[in-house]
């Protein structure tokens, strides 16, 4: 059962931002530089919706307005926050405490605005500043702490003292975790008598009561003998209530408390709790013998004998093996409308998830938290580790603009085809990520280039790295889902495919040899694949005309997309000069596993410009395009860069900083 999430943001005039609109999901994942405004994006949230700040700390001053702004105090500048509410539909509680708030039906949708804004007096001098919080549009509708006890925020910052939030008596989220729970006075105060009663046989030993008397006598000669100072020892709180208070977590075999374990496990250790103690607690894990006799009369379709066990201590437990979700969903409207259980709702934001954790934990916790649990999660993070799997639709990007300003996109509302999300995100696991940190990215369609392209930058004096340019190799040449999502977060980006340049016999297209002169039903499967994907995302309007194939890769080059004529490795040995070719041939004759025969026939193969048979040999002599490459990016020279990758390089750092002035080839 997804709960209610923050699923829109407006922000104007606070801090980095000046005027944004973000949509949101159930599950976000916000990437950006440092000092773009991450920490300043939930401090947003907070001041709405944040239970432990006091009304001194939702006032603003005038470092709180954006920085373009000229004396805003002074000129009466207002600061707005709003924030839209979802999937709150299935809680009664929700549905009747913000129904003033309400701006949407379909779904059901609830706003509240923090509006920071001048107090002026009949003359329109400006007398104060005071913040107002408000559900939907009316401003006399007043978002107070009552509401924040059903819908708010906790944040858990980058720099966190776990240890010392574990052992807080009221914060701590195993005491939080176990108040929620119902259990009975005279439980406790049974195991209570029992505990006092095993702290009284131990303090009989003579050892601690002449400890005991030393205390006491010393202490009535420093006190001055006052009244109902009389010293008693004890191994433990025997007070029914603190001995929850007192509840802590051990771990391991040695059940090392949490100063014994390390600053990683600390983290999960705490995010767990923190993820459990904010849960939907519609349905209750344990019912009492008489919840259980109140309720099951009405339940007409046996949901409660379903998914609940009866044990020894008469204490009915909710089955872990649940029947199926259809029937998991009755259940939470049974227990949702019979079983009144006051509830809050709270979204958990952690700054810098991935503090003190190793990349391989970071995938196994935040695949955890960001595709299966219940609870809505922000993250703000630095990691690949934890972008690689977050789900496609949860990405906020952060960028900084040169107002000053930050400029915020997310992909909620990024439309892909269900085999497309699947191909993105088993592409995002697999390649860590890198294209959401780029400034720019190229899209590569195999290990070629991907090997490649980086070092031909370098060559030209333009090394990727130094523009924080990443390539991405997707292993095909479907580019469509790739653009959609880098567009959706603003990215620049380029495409750097093969040609596959082939001529017609008869109905059958023979792809595999050069360019026969005066030969004229040719085309190409690039081309004709990059201008199809275009046209389906509306980057080129469907009545742009292009019918010769240089129109068509004139029409691709305008928008980013670079088209080679054959394969890489033949545009290499084809464009190259002498030297070049040498190079080539020398890589051939290290890798070659045969004996000089097979170097023999590489070589006349260049030699007689059979680029196509002289490929053969590399994929056919145990060699391969991968490793033929790899090799090559150490040896290669200017020479051996094709026009096309050369025109994609200086297309994406143009593209990146529009002050670059191109150079020649």
């Amino acid at each position: 059962m997804v709960g209610p999430y923050i699923s829109r943001v407006q922000i104007k005039n606070f801090r980095n931002f000046k005027d944004i609109d973000v949509s949101l999901t159930h599950k976000q994942v916000i990437i950006g530089e440092n000092n773009v405004g991450k920490t300043n994006f939930l401090r947003a949230l907070q001041l709405i919706l944040d239970p432990d700040f006091s009304d001194r700390d939702r006032f603003l001053d005038k470092s709180d307005f954006h920085d373009s702004i000229s004396d805003p105090m002074k000129n009466g500048e207002t600061i707005e926050i709003k924030i839209e509410v979802r999937g709150y539909e299935n809680n009664t509680q929700l549905l009747a405490v913000f129904q003033d708030g309400v701006v949407a039906d379909n779904p059901p949708t609830f706003r509240i605005t923090y509006l920071y804004e001048p107090i002026k007096d009949d003359q329109e001098k400006i007398l104060k500043y005071q913040f107002k919080i408000f559900l939907g549009d009316n401003p006399q509708n007043h978002f107070t702490a009552f509401h924040r006890v059903y819908f708010n925020i906790q944040v858990i910052k980058a720099l966190r003292d776990v240890e010392r939030e574990m052992k807080g008596l009221k914060k701590s989220p195993i005491f939080r975790l176990v108040d929620q729970f119902d259990i009975k006075d005279n439980e406790l105060e049974n195991i209570a008598e029992n505990l006092s009663n095993a702290a009284d046989s131990i303090m009989e030993l003579d050892e601690l009561i002449e400890i005991r008397d030393l205390i006491q006598n010393k202490f009535k000669v420093l006190s001055g003998s006052q009244p109902d100072c009389d010293i008693h020892l004890s191994t433990f709180d025997i007070d029914p209530i603190r001995l929850l208070q007192a509840l802590q977590v051990l771990m391991g075999g040695k059940r090392r408390p949490v100063t014994g374990i390390s600053l990683g496990l600390c983290n999960i250790l705490y995010i767990t709790l923190m993820l459990l103690l904010l849960r939907d607690k519609t349905v209750p894990p344990i019912l009492k013998e008489e919840i259980w006799n109140s309720i099951q009369p009405k339940d007409k379709l046996g949901l409660l004998n379903k998914f609940y066990t009866v044990n020894e201590k008469g204490n009915y437990l909710l089955r872990k093996d649940l029947v199926t979700d259809f029937q998991y969903q009755e259940l939470y409207f049974f227990l949702n409308k019979n079983l009144f259980k006051s509830q809050t709702f709270t979204v958990l934001a952690v700054e810098e998830a991935e503090a003190h954790l190793h990349p391989v934990l970071q995938r196994l916790i935040y695949r955890e938290v960001l595709q299966k649990s219940e609870n809505s999660v922000i993250f703000t993070t630095h990691s690949t580790h934890l972008t690689s799997v977050a789900p496609i639709d949860s990405i906020v990007h952060f960028r900084a603009n040169e107002d000053c300003s930050t400029q915020v996109l997310s992909t909620a509302r990024l439309r892909l085809e269900a085999k497309e999300k699947l191909d993105l995100e088993r592409y995002l696991d697999a390649r860590r990520a890198e294209m959401y940190f780029g400034s720019g990215v190229i899209f590569v369609e195999g290990i070629a280039e991907e090997y490649l392209v980086p070092k031909f930058a370098g060559i030209l004096g333009l090394p990727l790295d130094n523009s924080r340019i990443v390539v991405c190799n997707i292993n095909s040449t479907n580019f469509k889902p790739y653009i959609q999502l880098v567009n959706s977060l603003q990215i620049p980006w380029c495409v750097i495919t093969d040609g596959d340049y082939y001529e017609l016999e008869g109905e059958e297209r023979n792809y595999h040899k050069l360019r026969t002169p005066g030969v004229t039903d040719y085309g190409s499967l690039g081309i004709e694949n990059i201008e199809r994907t275009l046209r389906t995302l509306e980057i080129v309007a469907s009545s742009t005309i292009s019918t010769t194939l240089g129109e068509k890769r004139a029409l691709c080059m305008a928008n980013g997309c670079f088209v080679g004529n054959y394969t890489l490795e033949v545009d290499i040995m084809k464009q190259t000069t002498n030297d070049g070719r040498e190079i080539i041939k020398n890589i051939f004759d290290e890798l070659r596993t045969g004996g000089a025969r097979q170097k023999i026939n590489f070589d006349d193969a260049m030699d007689a410009g059979e680029f196509w048979k002289a490929l053969s040999k590399l994929e056919g002599n145990e060699i391969g395009k991968g490793r033929f490459s790899q090799r090559l990016a150490s040896y290669a020279t200017i020479d051996l860069i094709p026009k096309y990758i050369f025109n994609a390089i200086q297309f994406i750092n143009k593209k990146v900083n529009p002050s670059y002035e191109s150079v020649v080839l």
